[in-house]
């Protein structure tokens, strides 16, 4: 009969869309082969172009995956909630292979840690959980293109619109008539994920409330007006 922490693990994997369709069995290989960290807030996972260990699961927190300009500004490339898997692209890259960009906490965190050298015999036997990591990663790459194209052709009230959306629908109050979001971040992380100057965004955000579009007290916001949030986008 296995351990109960390792019950529990297997219970947390099988609550993960990544793992949803494998057998007690395969979850119960994956929890022995996986290990579950806590983290502080701004612990680092990861450095860009060290060697590569393994794909990260975040299971509760918040954690980023960036890079750093050469003038030391911060580049927010992927924002990771609860059931993300993130740097898992050098899982599929033969022999040595380093991290493409940096990752740490943002919050604490409690995260699954899956070493390459374990995880990717797992894989190969059980292609469900790599077709998974596809679609995943090719979702991800649709919204870095869309990012993109924001930063490059919309102004940055756009994007700002896009991203006050998109966070009302990731905390599920997608048909509440005046939602109340709170970001996960502070405005400076934010102003990096849209590609902006912090300046720039506390400029949008001044004018959204201005308009009456949006309410802000701290790291709380309130849509006011979603049809006209949608129509900035």
């Amino acid at each position: 009969m296995p351990h109960r922490d390792h019950e529990s693990t297997r219970d947390r994997l099988r609550r993960l869309k990544l793992f949803a369709e494998l057998e007690d069995e395969a979850l119960d290989r994956l929890a022995g082969l996986s290990r579950v960290i806590h983290l502080e807030r701004k612990s680092i996972l990861f450095n860009e172009g060290e060697p590569y260990r393994g794909a990260f699961v975040l299971l509760d927190g918040l954690a980023v995956v960036y890079r750093t300009s050469a003038d030391g500004r911060m580049l927010i490339l992927e924002v990771c909630r609860p059931g993300d898997a993130f740097s898992q692209v050098p899982l599929f890259e033969e022999g040595a292979a380093g991290y493409l960009a940096s990752g740490r906490t943002t919050r604490a965190s409690e995260i699954l840690f899956l070493p390459k050298e374990r995880f990717v015999p797992f894989l190969r036997q059980h292609p469900e959980v790599a077709w998974e990591m596809l679609r995943d990663f090719a979702s991800k790459m649709k919204e870095m293109n869309l990012r993109l194209e924001g930063v490059t052709l919309r102004e940055v009230r756009s994007r700002l619109a896009r991203y006050l959306l998109r966070e009302v629908e990731a905390g599920g109050a997608d048909g509440v008539v005046r939602p109340t979001l709170t970001l996960p971040m502070a405005k400076g992380a934010v102003a990096s994920y849209l590609g902006t100057a912090h300046e720039t965004l506390s400029r949008s955000f001044a004018r959204l409330i201005r308009e009456k579009v949006v309410a802000v007290e701290g790291r709380k916001v309130t849509i006011l007006d979603r049809e006209k949030l949608e129509r900035l986008v």
